[in-house]
């Protein structure tokens, strides 16, 4: 009695996350615990790479996915739509699979832009950035690693410059493969 238990997770703890599951467990012992929200990685990553998740006449549109789908299966996939954004999470050990589906079973163009936000707020955050045919190379090529958030869609183009990247950049008019470390 008089006690107080603290659960802190990061991000939002209902996206993706176990905050619900937890929440019920507390009530079968007869406690309501105080939920405190928290911005989660699918609008904060992106914010903090220099990619917003939606723009005036680019995206009006944002739908999160996680990268796994009930018993480790992949998630079933939303159509293209030109004016939409796609962010993913906990996907990017799955990238390769992913970028192969949303192209040949979702009829996402393979030119689609797609940026990667690996480790958003450390201090060694990077963003990387290519398209649905480039990425998965760029990502195993600079070695990302969770936790990383995918964003694909147009808007992955809007505030992002080759002066944004230093000197890596790869062909930077075609967009295949910008590399900016933070």
């Amino acid at each position: 009695e008089g006690r107080h238990v603290v659960r802190l997770k990061i991000g939002d703890p209902f996206v993706f996350g176990r905050g619900g599951e937890e929440v019920l467990e507390f009530r079968e012992f007869g406690v309501e615990p105080t939920v405190i929200p928290g911005v989660s990685a699918a609008f904060s990553a992106p914010l903090l790479g220099s990619i917003p998740v939606t723009h005036r006449g680019v995206s009006n549109q944002v739908v999160m996915c996680t990268g796994y789908g009930r018993n480790n299966t992949s998630p079933d996939l939303i159509q293209y739509h030109k004016e939409q954004t796609v962010v993913f999470l906990m996907a990017v050990g799955r990238l390769r699979t992913l970028c192969h589906n949303l192209v040949s079973k979702a009829n996402f163009p393979v030119d689609t832009p797609v940026g990667i936000v690996e480790r958003a707020g450390c201090p060694d955050q990077r963003t990387v950035v290519g398209t649905m045919e480039t990425i998965a190379d760029l990502a195993e090529k600079y070695d990302v690693r969770p936790p990383s958030t995918i964003v694909v869609g147009e808007v992955v183009n809007v505030l992002l410059t080759e002066e944004d990247f230093g000197k890596e950049v790869f062909e930077c008019e075609m967009q295949q493969g910008l590399v900016q470390s933070v």
